[in-house]
């Protein structure tokens, strides 16, 4: 056994680590989600976690300004306080903040998002206590340089109580990204979808002087359980201080047999089959069609085109959350968890409800497409509460309670079966011509008619 030196060498971090190469573990859209999440964090404190109604965000905004040139965000959400400002500049969080539901367990956003976006930074805060500006300097970021002292000073306080995040020398790669129209569009979609439940609840988020709306999800719904019709699966309970939400069911009627290959071809703009995952009203990952989410396991099968109009959402909520089930990117799930592993477990039922739906009515769609007509779409986290107001107790979970979608069953089995074969485009127009008269028919034409001609014929 080696004998102990009595000294001591340095295992802290270097600054290439956090400036270089921490960077890299996230890409540049959700460096800039992190941005509002503090914003959305700063509102919640002020709130003091009181969240009840419909609104309770109402008057909150951010800002966010971005070109080719630079990058500001601005927010009212209440300033840094005092006594939190080492707290919020160190790299990493000495300790996870309680009673507070938001998803930033490591303390390590703001600082990541500055890094990965500029080549210097301000930050200013006006708190009810003070204020303060922070300057991050091109000397402090060269990775070369190992000074971890930030130069900070008072400013003049001002009315409006909120952080001002400023980055007006962009790193080159960010520079090409924000003079992309197809970049900035793409994070206002991101920005809708991750923040979505936020907005709804009264929140603002402004990009480039647009005020950006809410993308969230819509299941068809009966508005009774005793009636048969299109409805979720739905599944709540409460786990060590979370609570769960479980909701899988149908977001459009079912894809046809014809449509499959041309839908596959030409996937719909608002696509939004799969299992999403929220997390504190945060969306952690977009429709899943993997087996992450339960998709080929357990007796679901694999994601299929004719499974195209499910869709449906894991929710966890807390005040404790480094309970939940996320990375440090907090845009991916830590999946082996048994939170998520007992969430994943009634997500699966709610798929096997409908994929089951969807192979028994497959060929006759028309035919289910009466029930989807007597139903209504609605808001999944707002309007859709099955479980609660109609489940029934689940065996070993006092907490828990459940309601089977209930789908209907097909009285008879007549479904449609499609014929499909090619040939030779010569062919197919000598066909044509004799068939119609002209050569140019579509091809499914052709068939079609040949197909019905036999049938008569088969009659006689």
């Amino acid at each position: 056994m080696a004998e102990p030196l009595g000294e001591t060498i340095w295992g802290g971090p270097t600054k290439r680590f956090f400036v270089s190469m921490l960077t890299r573990d996230i890409e540049l859209r959700d460096a800039i989600l992190d941005l509002i999440d503090n914003c959305v964090d700063g509102a919640t404190r002020q709130l003091k976690g009181k969240l009840k109604g419909a609104r309770p965000y109402d008057g909150y905004i951010a800002h966010l300004t971005l070109s080719n040139k630079s990058f500001d965000i601005s927010d009212n959400c209440g300033g840094i306080p005092q006594a939190a400002i080492k707290d919020a500049f160190l790299l990493g969080r000495p300790k996870v903040e309680q009673n507070i539901p938001t998803i930033g367990m490591y303390g390590i956003g703001m600082k990541r998002a500055i890094f990965k976006i500029g080549e210097e930074a301000s930050v200013e805060s006006y708190a009810a206590d003070g204020a303060f500006h922070v300057s991050y300097t091109r000397d402090w970021l060269d990775p070369e340089n190992d000074e971890w002292d930030l130069p900070i000073e008072t400013v003049r306080n001002k009315k409006q109580k909120g952080v001002t995040v400023v980055i007006p020398t962009l790193r080159p790669d960010v520079a090409r990204q924000f003079g992309n129209a197809t970049f900035i569009n793409g994070l206002r979609t991101a920005i809708s979808e991750h923040f979505g439940y936020l907005i709804q609840k009264g929140f603002s988020i402004h990009v480039n002087g647009e005020a950006l709306r809410p993308r969230t999800l819509q299941l068809f719904s009966t508005n009774s359980p005793k009636h048969i019709g299109i409805r979720p699966y739905d599944f709540e309970s409460d786990d060590d201080g979370v609570h769960i939400r479980v909701t899988v069911g149908f977001y459009r009627p079912l894809v046809r047999i014809e449509e499959i290959d041309e839908e596959a071809e030409r996937p719909h703009e608002t696509e939004q089959a799969g299992i999403s995952v929220i997390c504190n009203d945060r969306l952690v990952l977009l429709n899943d069609i993997t087996i992450k989410t339960g998709w080929g396991d357990g007796g679901v099968p694999k994601y299929h085109p004719q499974f195209r109009g499910i869709a449906g959402f894991i929710i966890f909520s807390t005040d404790h959350p480094e309970k939940l089930p996320i990375s440090t990117t907090k845009r991916d799930l830590d999946v082996g968890t048994d939170l998520f592993l007992h969430a994943r477990r009634f997500c699966m039922e709610g798929l096997r409800e409908c994929t089951e739906f969807t192979n028994k009515w497959k060929g006759m769609e028309d035919e289910a497409s009466k029930f989807f007509g007597e139903a209504k779409r609605q808001d999944v986290r707002t309007e859709v509460a099955l479980a609660a107001k109609h489940g029934t107790a689940v065996r070993g979970d006092k907490t828990a309670r459940k309601l089977s979608a209930g789908l209907p069953i097909p009285e008879k089995r007549n479904p449609m079966r499609r014929i499909s074969f090619t040939r030779k485009e010569d062919v197919v127009r000598k066909v044509s011509t004799h068939l119609f008269g002209e050569p140019d028919e579509k091809p499914s034409n052709v068939g079609q008619e040949c197909f019905d001609r036999m049938l008569k014929a088969s009659k006689k």
